[in-house]
């Protein structure tokens, strides 16, 4: 029943940090991306509860990819302050191991990361849908830009173009500030179009407001523009779509859809992959907090091991992103990928700790 008690102690002061860590992350990012926002938006034409809504509808999605590092200096956070008031001292002294005072700590991170990846995922991919869809709508009056800038080339009725854009919303269905070339049957540019919204209808891309400059002509705007393609709808979501817009329960159906036609899913592959794999890099993450704050240190030597704890997840930030980035594109198993970090920084805080208490 003690075990319990001091179980449920430690439990509850994890999940207090990491609910305090994420409120407060959350609001800086959301500072941050709102001032983003707005430094984008042309004064007058978008109205402050615009910008407001877009970075609130943005915030959850970039939240989702610091989850890791909230739950890693939770636990840092919460061991320093359990060893300020030599509670784990009292702990080790009654006969607790380290392994069992890190269990509600590691029980607690699983907790988080099942509830990240079943609930929380699903809303903030629904919310930056959201978001990409508003600042579509807006592509007219706001300069925004996403760090997939895509350009497809493609032959309808005859008619080859290339068309690209700075926004994607609906999956790849919806295209905001829209760049669209038609070539000759020489494939020199006859034509530019540009526009603030495409949307995808009927084996056609339907261009609203395009205004269309043809060589030696000045910008005429010509209302609605119709370009066919052949591209379909399968094969404009795997190009174009951003995969942290799906949530975890669609994207195996469209893995397979997507494989099923015979395209490269990858990304999306390794997407679902690192969601699957959350709850147990979180529980690693306990393990690499616990190797730089679980021993007793004096007050005037906590900074240092924030400091280790910041170290820590920045190489852990580093190998992420390296192995999402071979995974994405085909150079390693996504499976391997998504799940190296996860295995690596749990080796490394099991080794660091079995040094610790052992020797």
């Amino acid at each position: 029943m003690k075990r319990w008690t001091l179980n449920l102690y430690f439990l509850r002061r994890f999940l207090v940090s990491f609910l305090s860590t994420f409120v407060a992350v959350f609001a800086l990012v959301y500072l941050v991306d709102m001032i983003e926002v707005s430094r984008r938006g042309l004064p007058g034409d978008v109205g402050f509860d615009t910008i407001a809504t877009i970075s609130a509808l943005r915030v959850p999605a970039f939240i989702e990819q610091a989850f890791p590092f909230i739950v890693l200096f939770s636990a840092i956070f919460t061991l320093v302050s359990l060893n300020r008031k030599m509670e784990l001292v009292v702990a080790r002294a009654a006969g607790v191991s380290v392994w069992q005072m890190l269990a509600p700590f590691a029980a607690g991170a699983f907790l988080i990361g099942v509830v990240s990846v079943a609930v929380y995922n699903p809303l903030a991919s629904f919310a930056q849908s959201k978001a990409a869809q508003l600042q579509t709508e807006n592509a007219g009056s706001m300069q925004t830009t996403t760090d997939r800038a895509p350009w497809l080339r493609q032959n309808g009725n005859g008619i080859e173009s290339i068309i690209g854009a700075k926004i994607v919303a609906d999956r790849g269905a919806t295209l905001g500030s829209v760049t669209a070339f038609l070539l000759d049957g020489e494939g020199v540019v006859r034509e530019r179009i540009d526009a603030p919204v495409a949307h995808l209808r009927d084996g056609a891309w339907h261009i609203e407001n395009a205004s269309v400059t043809r060589i030696g002509s000045p910008p005429v705007n010509e209302g609605e523009r119709v370009i066919p393609t052949t591209l379909l709808p399968e094969y404009i979501e795997q190009r174009l779509a951003d995969p942290e817009t799906i949530s975890i329960w669609e994207l195996a159906p469209k893995i397979e859809v997507a494989r099923s036609l015979g395209y490269n899913a990858d990304a999306f592959a390794m997407r679902l992959n690192a969601l699957i794999a959350r709850p147990a890099l979180f529980v690693a993450m306990v393990l690499v907090a616990a190797t730089v704050a679980v021993r007793y240190t004096r007050i005037g030597q906590s900074g240092r091991m924030i400091v280790s704890g910041i170290a820590a997840g920045f190489v852990l930030y580093v190998v992420t992103f390296l192995a999402q980035a071979l995974g994405s594109n085909s150079v390693v198993p996504p499976v391997i990928a998504a799940w190296f970090p996860v295995v690596a920084a749990g080796l490394f805080g099991t080794t660091i700790l079995l040094h610790q208490e052992d020797g």
